[in-house]
């Protein structure tokens, strides 16, 4: 009892270290130079074509990308770890500096804070699996608050002060995490469903920015105040959902809210229009975040999953901004239609985004190979599931890799026990492999923890 409690207390230390330094990096990050109320107060100049907020989402989803694209060889570099304390001086510099030093300096803390989000990004995916949707939101929670303070319309405390505060976040980085918290390793199988998951969660963030970008202007002071508030309450329930019935599952809601929120904005009228606005579509995104995240913290290498996936995330919303001038320009005196078609493209992304992501062609979700179940009369998801459970993976850990429930999971394994003719897993690991043992640890009946 001793141990397991010590056990516990320390998972719950790293979830709690790993959701503090992703919320302390991305209040600055939100609040700053993502297109936060900050940077768009200041004035700031753009860097030729690009506004200081374009540059700075340019740098960081492309710096992302190229992270991402060298962890599929070899680990990230040593030095990751340290970006935090050098977007951290970055951010020190631009709250004291003219706004006219601005884009260089958005430029270099694009790159570096891309480095450091994939650091903290990669603790979070050495949590256990069931872990992971509440570190993303307890983190998403914190970072939210100050961009709620900050994008009030009476602007409450001063821009440069509360600017260089949160600077002050991402040097705790390398403080909370462990030192080789960039260096997660391969996971064995498949990289199904990443090459899913990056186009559908850009497509998915492209069109609900640029959608937002015509519900934008329509706010008034009950939608302005209203802000971020349904994102942040939301958030533990997409926690929850993702905990118990796996990321694929709560993926579901999020294109569905924003779809009904576009619904909702174009039919209604007065204050019903900015709640709708608000509350669907705001908080329809924490049903995007959670999942997202913790899909892509569960994949093959990590890293790369993270920083592919990520990066994608932040094209979209950076094509958004460089796109939303001319898509409210094509869309003028049209808004409503738009919003209905924007609806519409969401609404069947609900439908059909978890099952498209779960996997397909005999591939397994969780990036296992399967095992040799041929002439067994096995469907593609009890051999996917079966193959799982001979390696001495629980019900949850199977629940959590495959976006099932741990109730799916277990009527599953049932099915496939009745047309093996076995009572469990180490007798269907014997039926399948011969001689071959399951996994240390399993005792050869059905584990459900």
């Amino acid at each position: 009892m001793g141990v397991a409690t010590l056990r516990m207390g320390a998972g719950r230390g790293r979830l709690a270290s790993a959701a503090l330094a992703l919320g302390l990096l991305f209040a600055w990050l939100l609040s700053v130079p993502l297109s936060g109320p900050v940077l768009a107060r200041s004035s700031a100049p753009g860097l030729g074509a690009l506004t200081a907020a374009e540059a700075f989402a340019l740098a960081h989803g492309l710096s992302l990308l190229a992270l991402g694209l060298w962890a599929l060889r070899r680990p990230l570099p040593g030095l990751c770890p340290w970006a935090g304390p050098v977007t951290a001086a970055l951010g020190l510099v631009m709250a004291a500096a003219p706004t006219g030093w601005w884009p260089p300096l958005l430029l270099l803390a694009g790159a570096t804070s891309a480095a450091a989000v994939l650091v903290v990004a990669c603790a979070i995916a050495r949590l256990a699996w069931a872990e992971r949707p509440w570190a993303i939101a307890l983190g998403a929670l914190l970072a939210n608050v100050p961009l709620y303070v900050t994008a009030l319309p009476e602007a409450p405390l001063p821009d440069r002060p509360l600017a260089a505060a949160l600077a002050l976040g991402p040097l705790m980085v390398p403080l909370l995490l462990p030192r080789d918290a960039g260096g997660e390793g391969v996971r064995g199988g498949s990289w199904w469903p990443l090459p899913a998951l990056v186009p559908a969660a850009f497509a998915t963030y492209l069109v609900g920015g640029l959608m937002y970008s015509l519900v934008l202007p329509t706010l008034g002071s009950l939608g302005l105040h209203v802000g971020v508030m349904p994102y942040m309450a939301l958030l533990p329930l997409a926690a929850w959902v993702a905990g118990r019935w796996g990321w694929a599952r709560a993926l579901r809601p999020g294109p569905a809210l924003l779809g009904l929120g576009f619904v909702a904005w174009a039919l209604a009228g007065g204050g019903g229009r900015e709640l709708a606005a608000q509350g669907l579509v705001v908080g329809g995104y924490a049903f995007l975040d959670v999942p997202f995240w913790a899909a892509f913290a569960g994949g093959r290498r990590p890293a790369a999953s993270l920083g592919l996936g990520l990066g994608a995330m932040v094209m979209a919303i950076f094509a958004g901004m460089a796109l939303g001038e001319r898509w409210a320009a094509a869309a003028q005196g049209r808004e409503e239609e738009a919003a209905l078609a924007a609806a519409a493209c969401l609404l069947l992304a609900a439908l059909v985004l978890p099952a498209w992501t779960e996997g397909r062609d005999g591939r397994a979700a969780a990036g296992a190979s399967l095992a040799p179940t041929d002439g067994l009369r096995l469907s593609r998801r009890e051999a996917q599931v079966l193959s799982l459970a001979v390696r001495g993976l629980s019900n949850k850990e199977i629940a959590g890799m495959t976006g099932l429930s741990g109730g799916t999971v277990r009527k599953v394994l049932e099915r496939a026990y009745r047309k093996l003719g076995v009572r469990g897993r180490l007798e269907a690991a014997a039926r399948l492999y011969g001689q071959e043992q399951v996994s240390a640890g399993d005792g050869g009946g059905d584990r459900v923890a």
